[in-house]
């Protein structure tokens, strides 16, 4: 759970702009640096040669051979450290600095012997004179390590500071984003009543509004083909009763038994259109009631008990629910219906149980049927859709059955999840949320 979450992290748009950010700032930072580098280097060369002339008059003021007397005076005066070595004898004017080593110093060989370098911060000068060799050190002021630390922490308090407002600056100006991702989702549940804020003054602004006209435009569209289907409907109704009465004065009784039939189908199929449209428009508008469901279960398979296979009841959740009994009632009902439907009568038996969450309950409808093919799956709770394309008489229904279910579940602010194996079987999750 938590790798998708970071690669989820690590996808998204806001954080490979805030990591662009940051590298763009880290190269400009290493420019500068670098730039500053350069320019000391090349500055080094005229640094040298005056410190090599300050160096040329600290000898000729210790003599030769050096005066340790004179030495003491200077360091006393500059703060340099002084040492003498020579095989007979040496001094030197007072202790080096702390971890100064001349061994791993920083060192700048010239070709008359001279070395000029610095170690930990303590720069140095050591050159023959005198029989001997002569070092002065100059050493990095005491409160100068603990400014630098006290630098480097504002300048790490500092960065994270422009990291965070950064942070939050992004974060508030791909909002839109956030709410334009939800508003996809929604419209892909097929609520496409649902619009996003129109704020700002960018593209992204422009991006909104152009996706709040496409919901209308597609919510317009659809309300015109379900009013459509409507008017057809509802217009089929007279012929269709005329045809049932001129069926009567048919002397044939065998072609009269045939089409009335054919009649009678036609007849259920309006039917069945008028009554999903009605209860669709009013899927919205709930009755809600404190409804033991798991009662209400009990008695809906008990109504099923001469369709084969059986109907088998797992654990059952008595705990009173806020919702709309009778649509309630008719999600069971169709989706026990289609589980009976899809199963041999011969084989096990259709599972109907509940599960107890903190904030919902689960009802799981399950057979051990033919199953679906996974292409057909995302469309199932289209109106009109079936897996069954020949739309043979033997498979029965007329694909608004989960399209129903769908619409009454989304208006009790659940899900409705389906998943399933061709061979294996079917598995329906209804959500229903314990508190509204």
């Amino acid at each position: 759970m938590a790798r998708p979450r970071i690669k989820r992290l690590f996808n998204s748009v806001f954080t490979r702009l805030l990591l662009t950010i940051m590298a763009a700032g880290m190269a400009i930072t290493f420019t500068v640096i670098a730039g500053f580098i350069i320019i000391r280097f090349h500055s080094e060369s005229s640094f040298e040669r005056n410190l090599l002339v300050y160096v040329d008059y600290l000898l000729g003021d210790l003599g030769d051979p050096p005066s340790e007397a004179r030495a003491r005076e200077i360091a006393c005066r500059t703060g340099l450290v002084i040492s003498f070595e020579h095989p007979e004898h040496g001094w030197q004017t007072g202790p080096f600095p702390r971890f100064f080593n001349l061994k791993r110093a920083f060192v700048h060989k010239y070709p008359s012997g001279l070395w000029m370098g610095s170690s930990k911060g303590h720069h140095f000068i050591r050159l023959a004179h005198g029989g001997g060799r002569l070092l002065f050190v100059a050493p990095m002021e005491s409160d100068h390590a603990q400014f630098a630390m006290a630098m480097l922490v504002v300048m790490a308090l500092s960065t994270s500071g422009i990291l965070a407002v950064a942070y939050f600056y992004l974060r508030r100006l791909l909002g839109p984003l956030r709410a334009l991702k939800k508003g996809v989702d929604e419209a892909g549940a097929g609520r496409l009543d649902h619009r996003i804020p129109e704020a700002g003054r960018s593209e992204l602004r422009d991006l909104a509004r152009a996706f709040n006209t496409m919901a209308e435009r597609l919510s317009q569209l659809l309300r015109s083909k379900e009013q459509l289907l409507l008017d057809v409907s509802h217009e089929l109704r007279s012929p269709i009763t005329r045809l049932k009465v001129q069926l009567e004065f048919l002397t044939d009784d065998e072609a009269r038994e045939s089409l009335r039939s054919d009649v009678a189908e036609m007849e259920s199929m309006v039917t069945a259109i008028l009554e999903s449209a009605r209860m669709r428009h009013a899927a919205a508008v709930l009755n809600l009631q404190s409804t033991d469901l798991g009662q209400l279960a009990g008695c809906l398979a008990a109504d099923f008990k001469d369709r084969l296979p059986e109907i088998q009841l797992g654990p059952l959740v008595n705990e009173p629910v806020q919702v709309d009994p009778e649509k309630m009632r008719t999600v069971l009902r169709n989706l026990l219906d289609n589980a009976l439907k899809h199963t041999p009568d011969d084989g096990p038996p259709v599972t109907l149980s509940m599960e107890l969450k903190s904030e919902a309950l689960n009802i799981v409808v399950a057979d051990q049927g033919e199953g679906i093919p996974a292409s057909a799956i995302p469309h199932l709770f289209e109106p009109f859709y079936r897996p069954d394309t020949s739309r043979s008489r033997k498979t029965g229904g007329y694909g608004l059955g989960l399209s129903l279910c769908k619409a009454i579940v989304d208006a009790h602010g659940g899900a409705i999840d389906l998943s399933s194996t061709p061979g294996e079987g079917t598995r329906v999750i209804v959500t229903i949320p314990r508190t509204r």
